[in-house]
């Protein structure tokens, strides 16, 4: 992979807006209320734990390191540009590093007493985390293409009626050249984007969104945003000459509020849906509706014979349902 070749290529590069930042609002309970209803996110500058960050950090660089992408003496993120070829991974699975979900990586932030005061602080509640994580080290794209939003999405439309806010947290400084995230400010409040006649995964339309609507920050290690799981939002193409988009996200609830099952699975079938809850430690049934959100691990709804197939016996699941007995949702949480 050559990167001063691929610089030279011209991207399209929208222009989009600055996310508004909520530190001042910190104590106001109200005021905070007020900007997630209206903007639908709070971004916070600086608010977690910048050691524990760069703990977490340390671990992506030696998973870059140790498959070849950072020079063994370089300490920092530094991509050393020598491609793909003849390594164990690809660009595909640094989007989504799986080693990381199954060494459950997000528990260096989920349950250090830092982070979880700071959460309550932000949340006005105690922080129940949904253990679905998402980790990446997007690198510099090679081809480059003409858009530069890599999908566009509302998550709350594959996690039917689940109560749930979703954290972005960058792991290291990133711009709008290295890519991270961008959102369009206040449209959690219109229609679920999604075209339903487009199955299985029911991408949003191109150009629906206009490109002013987006908007994004430079990030640094400990800054977080927080936002509404229908707030559309989609990760940028990395335009950087040399770094890694190092970030991870998570999803969290208030404890106090409506929580998911979370458990092992018992038994799936068309029809049903068994685990046995890790809080309670009681076996729970809820039954599965042509409406049910039963999702694979590409995100993708499946339906009639393939729902058995979707997920295994043992492994750790996430039920969510608004009455008890039907589920809206059924999925893994990796």
């Amino acid at each position: 992979m050559n990167n001063n070749n691929a610089q030279s290529v011209s991207i399209e590069r929208p222009r989009m807006g600055q996310l508004k930042t909520a530190n001042h609002l910190l104590g106001d309970r109200e005021a905070l209320n007020r900007a997630w209803e209206r903007d639908g996110y709070w971004y916070f500058k600086g608010v977690l734990d910048k050691g524990v960050i760069g703990e977490m950090r340390e671990r992506w660089i030696d998973y870059l390191q140790r498959h070849g992408l950072i020079d063994a003496d370089v300490h920092e993120n530094r991509y050393n540009g020598s491609g793909f070829e003849g390594k164990k991974i690809d660009a595909a699975e640094l989007s989504r590093i799986s080693e990381f979900n199954h060494n459950n990586m997000h528990r260096m932030l989920t349950e250090n007493p830092k982070i979880v005061a700071t959460m309550k602080e932000l949340l006005g509640d105690d922080p129940f985390w949904l253990p679905i994580a998402e980790y990446r080290a997007n690198p510099p794209v090679s081809d480059r293409i003409q858009d530069r939003f890599i999908y566009p999405h509302q998550d709350g439309f594959y996690s039917r009626g689940l109560e749930m806010k979703i954290c972005w947290v960058p792991i290291d400084a990133v711009d709008e050249e290295t890519g991270g995230c961008a959102w369009v400010e206040g449209a959690h409040r219109g229609p679920i984007l999604h075209d339903l006649s487009n199955p299985p995964s029911f991408p949003i339309p191109k150009d629906t969104i206009p490109l002013e609507g987006w908007k994004l920050a430079d990030f640094e290690p400990g800054d977080i945003v927080i936002f509404d799981l229908n707030l559309p939002h989609s990760g940028l193409t990395n335009l950087s000459k040399d770094r890694f988009r190092m970030s991870m996200d998570i999803r969290v609830t208030g404890a106090s509020g409506k929580v998911p099952s979370i458990g092992t699975l018992k038994n799936l079938t068309e029809d049903q849906v068994m685990l046995r809850n890790d809080q309670t430690g009681v076996e729970e049934v809820f039954a599965i509706n042509p409406d049910t959100y039963v999702r694979g691990t590409d995100g993708k709804k499946r339906e009639g014979a393939q729902i058995p197939q979707t997920l295994q016996v043992g492994e750790t699941v996430l039920v969510n349902s608004d009455d008890g007995r039907n589920a809206t949702l059924v999925r893994s949480v990796h």
